[in-house]
């Protein structure tokens, strides 16, 4: 695939964008514990929710572009419902977060 092209760089926007979401929700969320204490209603949960919905915006206009791009339309729809499940909820398991971790390095594979 050549550098230039747009489908290159709607998906390294994707990539970016996706990238920043995880490092910062891993910083807020703490899997050391078996179970995290997550406050939604947190201004930094807030914030994070919004980007979630900025890089679904993103993405859907890839889907639009690249309609048979479908392994990787998926991916990203599934690791930004998971990451906005995690980011709505109280409570978080380990399990969840590690999860969500699996969905993440999959979507990653796929950039």
């Amino acid at each position: 695939m050549d550098e230039y092209t747009p489908k290159y760089f709607d998906i390294a926007q994707l990539k970016y964008l996706c990238e920043k979401l995880y490092s910062e929700c891993e910083l807020l969320l703490n899997e050391t514990n078996q179970f995290a204490v997550n406050d939604p209603t947190a201004t930094e949960s807030l914030l994070l929710n919004d980007f979630i919905e900025h890089i679904a915006n993103v993405g859907i206009n890839y889907r639009i572009k690249y309609s048979q791009d479908t392994a990787l339309i998926e991916a990203l729809d599934q690791f930004l419902d998971h990451s906005s499940q995690l980011l709505g909820n109280y409570g978080v398991t380990s399990k969840e977060i590690k999860d969500w971790k699996l969905l993440s390095n999959t979507l990653f594979h796929y950039f």
